[in-house]
């Protein structure tokens, strides 16, 4: 038996398909990083996984600047040990 848990970032993730992709992961075990251009928007996928026994932390992220894709992956590997 694997005790290894997963994480997954999933970008675009404070509404529509990304919200949907990131609680299915949830459900399916992993941990979400809910990454999108804003962070505060992410907080309803986050209490939706965390309602639901999950975990997920939210990060404001703009994908299209790799210093900033870089500074979340960082903050996802300090918030959930990924």
């Amino acid at each position: 038996m694997n005790d290894t848990v997963r994480t997954a970032i999933v970008t675009g993730a404070a509404r529509g398909i990304g919200a949907g992709v990131a609680k299915r992961l949830a459900a399916d075990g992993r941990q979400v990083a809910v990454f999108d251009l804003d962070e505060a928007a992410c907080a309803t996928t986050v209490d939706a996984i965390t309602a639901a026994g999950g975990k997920a932390m939210a990060v404001g992220v703009n994908v299209a600047d790799s210093a900033s894709v870089a500074a979340g992956v960082a903050r996802v590997v300090e918030g959930l040990g990924a």
